[in-house]
């Protein structure tokens, strides 16, 4: 696996910056919302500039998502799609639920690797 460009700690999430993938482990406990995608949006394009770029997220631990904030994803013009990672049925089932509500391609992968090399291809 490649190093990433650059990492950053966030209150609710760590990041790490990739040649057009930004993997991102939100933490536990904390429920996802608008204001956390807003601020995720000004740090990617900041990073990125205007060059696409792929979210990928690692649920690893237990946070909720209000399926509200794909909406707001459309203000991002250069995300081209969204992966997440789990080894966790439950919350890969959460996640396919999730789907339903991006605007840009969105898949499910049970590891990391799998999930660069779809983003990669996108």
């Amino acid at each position: 696996m490649v190093k990433p460009q650059n990492t950053l700690e966030l209150s609710f999430t760590s990041l790490e910056f990739y040649d057009s993938i930004v993997l991102s482990t939100v933490k536990d406990d904390i429920v996802l919302n608008l204001e956390h995608i807003e601020e995720l949006r000004k740090i990617c394009a900041d990073f990125f500039k205007n060059e696409g770029f792929v979210y990928i997220s690692n649920r690893k631990n237990s946070y909720t998502v209000n399926p509200i904030i794909y909406i707001n994803l459309i203000k991002t013009n250069t995300l081209k799609g969204i992966a997440i990672i789990s080894e966790n049925i439950e919350k890969l089932q959460i996640a396919n639920f999730e789907k339903k509500f991006s605007p840009v391609p969105y898949e499910l992968f049970q590891n990391e690797k799998e999930a660069f090399v779809w983003a990669q291809g996108i």
